[in-house]
This record gives structure tokens, sequence and C-alpha cells, in this order.
């Protein structure tokens, strides 16, 4: 099982996104993607996601909607990922990259009354995004983030619709899909084009109940387990609630929550069970979800490193 992480990652202090819209193409910017990327290589993950700081889906309908070939199609020379781009810069041996999944995309931009033809554009756009991607050979693993497919029930697509936003991203690199939910995880075992599923399950392991390994091995997908929760201001509320404090107040307390409350220890008995049940259909292992929430980038590392301590003792 490879560890790899979501993507998301707190910006420094004093840096906020809006300043970030605004320095995109700027070498401040990229110094500081490229800091990041390396704080989580240093963490010990070992197929980082390129760190992504701005917003999920601005960062790719933006592009979308100022350079269209068609309704929401994007023209290929410019759907690039900045951040990706940085990243190569510095050589590194294994990179991730997350890119925001045709029906959130078009949830947050129209809603959830799907029009077949405007998501296969925006799907045909997310995949022109991967094929810019994979021209660098270290990307080998390509995540499509759907939050709302599972959590929105408002938004119900047939499985036809499915097959028009999934069946385009047809690559030679392990394809995951990160689901914030278990809901949709049968339909998505008929999509060819899905190799990985995500489930998030430190926060709640009766995600896994959700799913059988047998039907994993009959449609020959494989897992993305969640081990390390990134709820962070869960993990706060607990520890401040266990010793009467506010952590909020104090950074070091913060890593002592983390490190207690998400220790190598409790990481390691998620990954026991989780492959107790599963095996080597566990593909992939990390945080439940991306970090950006984190209070800094101290704090986030902290648990990067729980989880690459967790790794070890488990192997050892």
């Amino acid at each position: 099982m490879i560890f790899d992480d979501i993507g998301s990652f707190p910006l420094p202090k004093g840096i906020t996104r809006d300043w970030v819209s605004k320095n995109l193409y700027t070498k401040e910017y990229e110094e500081m993607v490229q800091r990041a990327f390396l704080m989580k290589i240093n963490a010990g993950v070992e197929c980082p996601n390129y760190p992504q700081f701005q917003d999920m889906v601005e960062q790719f309908m933006r592009i979308i909607r100022n350079y269209q070939e068609d309704g929401y199609l994007v023209m290929k020379s410019e759907a690039k990922i900045i951040e990706l781009e940085y990243v190569e810069k510095i050589g590194a041996d294994a990179v991730r990259v997350c890119v925001t999944g045709p029906f959130e995309l078009y949830v947050k931009e129209l809603g959830t009354v799907i029009f077949d033809d405007v998501l296969e554009n925006l799907a045909k756009s997310v995949a022109r995004f991967v094929e810019n991607a994979l021209k660098y050979p270290n990307v080998e693993c390509v995540s499509i983030d759907e939050p709302s497919l599972g959590l929105n029930p408002d938004l119900q697509p047939t499985d036809d619709q499915l097959r028009i936003a999934f069946e385009p991203l047809d690559f030679d690199v392990d394809v995951q899909i990160h689901l914030h939910a278990p809901v949709f995880y049968e339909r998505i075992l008929d999509i060819d084009t899905i190799d990985v599923i995500g489930i998030e399950s430190a926060k709640d392991p009766s995600a896994l109940d959700f799913v059988d390994p047998q039907d994993l091995e009959s449609h020959d997908k494989k897992l993305r387990v969640g081990i390390a929760r990134s709820d962070i201001d869960g993990i706060i509320a607990e520890f401040n609630q266990k010793h009467n404090v506010n952590a909020w107040e104090n950074e070091e307390l913060i890593v002592k929550a983390i490190n207690e409350i998400e220790s190598p220890e409790v990481i390691k008995s998620r990954i026991e069970r989780a492959y107790e049940k599963f095996g080597d259909l566990i593909a992939y292992v990390g945080p439940d979800c991306g970090l950006f929430s984190f209070p800094s980038q101290e704090s986030a590392v902290a648990l990067l490193k729980n989880v690459r301590r967790a790794l070890d003792l488990w192997t050892t």
C-alpha cells in the first residue's frame, strides 16, 4: 500500500486565498508551493499530491470559463495545473494529481439539475487537465474529487450520467475517485475507468462496512483507505474535553493534541483493521481528506509524520 495525501494543505501564516488568486504566476507563489511539497516528502508521504492551495472548484472553473472551446469545454492548451508545473521543477520522484470531478464542478456552477451535454463537456475538460498533467512521467496517480456525490441528497445522477462523467477519464495510471461518503460506492464498481475507490474511514470506521471485498475483486477495483482523521476541529475538541484546556490558544498544544488523539499507535490499529478485511485490495492509504483546515503547516506535517510512523510500525 502506498502512502499518499488528498492534496489541500494549510497556507503559510499571513497568506490568504485572496493573495494566492492574485499571485498564482509569481516567483513567491512558486516557491511557496515547492516548500509545501517538500514538507510532504520530508514527512514521509510516498506519492504526495501537489499542494492544493486554491479553492478546489475555482481552481478549475476559472480556467474553464475563461478559455472555452465550447460550452464548458476548456481549450486543451489552457487546461493546466500551475502548482503541478511548479512541483515538477524540483524533480519529484512521484506525484499525485487531484482534479475536481465533473459532478462537483457542475453542482457548484449550475446546480443539481443535470443536462447531459454540459456534464459531458465538463467531463472532457477534466480529462484535458489530466492529459496535460500526464506529460510528466512521474505522475503515478490521478484522483477525481467528488465530495457532493453521496453527500448532497439533491444530486442523484443516473447510471448513464455516471458513465458520461467518468468514462472520459481513461488513463494508464491509477485513477482514484475520492468519495466523501460511501453511498455511491456500488455504482462506481461498474465504471471501468476508475481503478481505486477512496473511502474516508478514520473518522467513521463504519464506512468500510459498506464495502464488500468480493465486489471489489470481481470488478477489479482497489481501495484507498483513510487511516488518519483530518477533522482538526474534532481532534482539538476531543483533546480539550479530555484535558480541560483550550489547545487553540497554543500551537504546541495543537501538535500535542494531534500526537495524542491521532498517535502512530491509533493509526496503526486502523491499518490493521482495514488490512484484516481487505488485505492487498488496499492500494493507497493516508489522511481521510485534505488538511487545509489545519491551523498551520507544522500541525499538518505532524499528522503526516504520524501516518508514516504508523506504517513503519505496521511493517516491522
